[in-house]
């Protein structure tokens, strides 16, 4: 039943890529319209480059000229640097003259615009807090908790599933070969909820006994430069939690690990 369940979500899942995709032309390149919103709830564009026998799909800079709309000065600030480097890490993407891009070949074209919007998003969710101007980095601070408490894991690693590779944000450890795969979700939204659960879904072949974990920003305000985080919380949706619960082994929110001391244990052993 479950197997039948997760097929029905795969397929239903493509469908619905496959009907909110726009391809037109603009000028004398070709241009792919997603269901991905940027911060101003615009769709991700995807442009399609040929020159010279290869095949270059890019965002044509629009990611970071947001950021920059946005109020986030990116070439005075190292910090915001190394977290754009760290956004696309694992992604097979990389910035080059202000535009995040991935050469492709005809047997990797679908992965390759897969990890480009991947990589969009990650970026995007890095600066989508209640006060636009300021930097939170959800990934860093996980990473220094885990760091902090000892926790041993994999960052950013690529596993293949049935369709594409997904890159995962933490793999740790398990007892019997086994391992916890670890999703984050800076920007909780529908859309983050919808990638993530497609994302177990298609991980079910290669990945049959590892544990699916999603692991929520539910803290309300923004960062500084020093990576601090405000206290308070903030709601998450219960069709956020719905769409989550059918395809992952736990939930948890950033405040509900933060005030629970056994958690480094729970993260760390076999549930």
């Amino acid at each position: 039943m479950k197997a039948q369940v997760a097929k029905d979500l795969g397929e239903e899942y493509t469908r619905w890529l496959n009907s909110n995709m726009l391809a037109f032309q603009h000028g004398e390149n070709p241009i792919l319209s997603t269901p991905f919103l940027d911060p101003f709830n615009d769709g991700i564009e995807i442009q399609i480059d040929e020159s010279g026998g290869e095949v270059l799909l890019h965002d044509s800079g629009k990611t970071i000229d947001n950021l920059l709309d946005m109020g986030v000065q990116i070439e005075t600030s190292e910090r915001r640097q190394a977290l754009i480097k760290n956004a696309i890490a694992g992604c097979g993407v990389r910035l080059n003259q202000g535009r995040l891009e991935t050469v492709v070949t005809a047997a990797n074209r679908a992965q390759r615009m897969h990890f480009l919007i991947t990589a969009i998003l990650r970026l995007n969710d890095l600066w989508m807090t209640s006060t636009p101007r300021s930097v939170t980095d959800f990934f860093e601070i996980v990473r220094e908790y885990f760091d902090a408490h000892d926790v041993l894991y994999t960052a950013n690693k690529s596993i293949t599933g049935r369709t594409v590779e997904h890159p995962i944000d933490f793999i740790i450890p398990l007892p019997k070969g086994k391992d916890r795969l670890i999703k984050l979700m800076p920007r909780p939204s529908l859309q983050a909820a919808k990638i993530i659960s497609f994302t177990w879904v298609d991980l079910q072949e290669s990945q049959p006994d590892a544990e699916r974990v999603v692991l929520m920003n539910d803290v309300l305000g923004a960062g500084d430069e020093s990576g601090e985080m405000a206290v308070g919380k903030k709601p998450i949706s219960e069709n956020i939690l719905s769409i989550l619960k059918g395809y992952s082994n736990q939930i948890y929110s950033w405040n509900e690990a933060m005030n629970d001391n056994n958690f480094p244990e729970k993260i760390r052993r076999a549930g």
